[in-house]
């Protein structure tokens, strides 16, 4: 059933109403991020090398001048909220990496695309959490939908149509960039008033993290989780190299 959380309070005192969850919008995107990566996981493993690497250079462009236009849009002085859309979670992070790493052949950004792109950002799909705080908020969510479904096709495209593999480097690099970015989340949680990383408290509306108890109990629970989750999406393959085919 559709589930609009109460409208969100920020600390400048403004109240903002909240995206809802599981309604017809909400569900189609799903199913449409679903179909997307099936039918370009098809298309790059059949279309010759050359016309994929040339795509993969586009696409890499079109979402660093998305994500670079929307940054200039959404953190203008006169727009942003600082306890709301400063960029500190994770995943507004993957919104500069997967563009890099569509670009690039970048051992770092690859994995970071991998790991946080199919662990931490579909929950933002499954749980979208957002306070409609622009002037624009259409536009807002169009933008929220936007980069969380290309954090989820990139990595699904570079890992099964183009061979990317996750080693025991990776994993390490990528675990302690995301402890290393969490404690600087929690540090900008106690300056802005924000809940970036979910480290202040859940989610507006539903969220896994209510499974996992009250907070702040939850934290160490949620960390060991997707520690765990990474470690098992390395060892599931059982040849960590990457393919040539780039």
């Amino acid at each position: 059933m559709p589930y609009t959380p109460p409208p969100w309070t920020s600390r400048n005192g403004r109240s903002y109403r909240t995206i809802t969850q599981y309604d017809t919008r909400h569900l189609s995107v799903l199913v449409l991020v679903i179909v997307l990566c099936g039918v370009l996981v098809v298309a790059a493993r059949r279309l010759p090398r050359s016309t994929v690497r040339a795509a993969r250079k586009v696409a890499g462009a079109v979402l660093a001048i998305c994500a670079f236009a929307y940054y200039a849009w959404v953190l203008s002085p006169s727009r942003i909220v600082w306890d709301e859309t400063a960029p500190f979670h994770i995943t507004d992070l993957l919104r500069l990496i997967t563009p890099l790493a569509l670009l690039t052949d970048n051992p770092a950004a690859s994995a970071l695309s991998y790991y946080w792109g199919f662990l931490l950002n579909p929950m933002a799909l499954l749980f979208p959490d957002m306070a409609y705080v622009t002037d624009r908020p259409g536009l807002q969510e169009f933008a929220y939908w936007f980069f969380h479904c290309a954090a989820l096709v990139v990595p699904t495209v570079l890992t099964f149509a183009l061979g990317y593999r996750p080693t025991w480097k990776d994993f390490r690099l990528t675990t302690t960039l995301s402890l290393t970015w969490a404690i600087f989340a929690a540090q900008a949680n106690r300056v802005t008033g924000g809940n970036y990383v979910f480290l202040a408290g859940y989610p507006r509306g539903w969220s896994i993290l209510q499974l996992m108890g009250r907070w702040p109990y939850y934290i160490p629970v949620a960390v060991g989780g997707v520690i765990g989750g990474w470690a098992a999406m390395t060892w599931l393959w059982p040849r960590n190299r990457r393919s040539a085919a780039r």
